[in-house]
């Protein structure tokens, strides 16, 4: 059976009965191949062959970091608008596919419509090189996220970031930081945290960057600051903000590019993937991913 669409799986969801379950019926009629990559090499080895093989459909089976991930490695193969990414999502909160309407609960649903549905070019951010789809958030929960011992996490799961959260919460201070979108002036801000946002959920379904698209060509930033910012000159920013419940305390701006230039390291997670630094050249890539949505898909 010649494969038309490779279905990468991360190792964790591989394993899981419903996955086999929902996959096993569809392979032939889908023509589905299947991989489950050990490393980010082999993601991309695989990909590269694939794509050398005339593939043009991929499917990323698992949540946002797999999407993430799979993203990445398409990009770095340089994988044009004829190559078609879908999500079947199996993470734990699914924010990316929430935003089309698919919570995962019904997986053979997912794969069909990653497998066969329509294509649109979605938007892409990009942090110092680095890709991400959904959202990149930064700050102190970043940093618990990041630092959090993976042996923790394997034993307790999410309970292992509440824990490490409180044990460090006396390192919950500002971060002094520099902002510039879209060559503006540089504004100093005293940044709790701040989220930039390609769609709008992340966290399990919060409404992170309520206004955010992934067609417009822009990303959309929230910044948890007490300070005055951004000024209300900004070409595309100092939008009202909706649906906060610190009201007053997140200030939202949309941009094309962006520099934020920190005091001390800071952590970003993109897609939940971490990276830390001091500066950070944000920019969004538009249209850069041709991504299958279903019909009714915004």
């Amino acid at each position: 059976m010649d494969c038309k669409t490779l279905l990468i799986l991360n190792r964790k969801s591989a394993a899981r009965p419903d996955v086999r379950s929902a996959v096993r019926p569809l392979e032939k009629e889908l023509g589905l191949e299947i991989a489950i990559p050990w490393s980010g090499k082999q993601l991309r080895k695989t990909i590269h062959k694939h794509l050398a093989k005339g593939v043009t459909r991929f499917v990323a089976g698992g949540g946002d970091g797999t999407l993430n991930a799979v993203t990445s490695a398409l990009l770095r193969c340089d994988a044009g608008p004829t190559i078609v990414l879908g999500l079947m999502p199996l993470g734990t909160a699914n924010d990316f596919a929430r935003s089309y309407g698919d919570d995962g609960s019904d997986l053979s649903a997912s794969l069909v419509q990653a497998a066969t549905g329509r294509a649109r070019s979605i938007d892409i951010g990009s942090i110092n090189g680095r890709p991400f789809v959904n959202v990149a958030s930064g700050g102190f929960g970043a940093m618990i996220t990041a630092t959090t011992p993976k042996e923790v996490k394997r034993r307790l799961g999410g309970l292992a970031y509440t824990l490490t959260g409180l044990a460090r919460v006396s390192e919950l201070k500002p971060t002094q930081a520099m902002i510039a979108l879209d060559g503006s002036e540089h504004n100093w801000a005293s940044v709790s945290a701040l989220v930039i946002g390609n769609n709008r959920f992340a966290g399990g379904g919060f409404e992170v960057t309520p206004e955010a698209d992934m067609f417009d060509g822009l990303l959309d930033l929230g910044v948890l600051t007490t300070d005055e910012w951004p000024p209300a000159n900004l070409s595309f920013g100092h939008f009202p903000d909706l649906s906060d419940p610190i009201a007053g305390l997140v200030k939202r701006s949309r941009f094309k590019h962006a520099v934020l230039e920190t005091e001390t390291p800071f952590h970003l997670n993109l897609d939940g993937e971490p990276m830390v630094d001091t500066r950070f050249e944000i920019s969004v890539l538009p249209g850069r991913l041709s991504f299958a949505l279903p019909s009714t898909g915004s």
